[in-house]
């Protein structure tokens, strides 16, 4: 288990692969899926068109696993899972 802060994201609906930047680096993600979850988390990160708002979640920082692989396996608000965590 990881702690970041995300910086931005990258992705294309055409390939369905996703790179969300956690610290400037580039984590391969599924790109439908990770957007829909940073709208469940922080809201605001699908704009209009469907296109990815990065004012919706850059900023906030993450507590996250990438797989064995080195694909994004889950992240969460880190607030909401240090909350969880005590």
């Amino acid at each position: 288990m990881q702690r970041g802060t995300i910086t931005g994201f990258s992705g294309s609906w055409g390939s369905g692969i996703g790179y969300l930047l956690i610290d400037g680096v580039p984590v391969p993600c599924e790109n439908a899926a990770t957007v829909r979850a940073l709208e469940a988390c922080f809201g605001n990160a699908i704009g209009e068109g469907h296109a990815v708002n990065e004012a919706g979640f850059v900023g906030e920082e993450i507590v996250y696993e990438v797989a064995a692989w080195g694909v994004l396996e889950w992240f969460a608000p880190a607030d909401q899972f240090d909350a969880l965590s005590v």
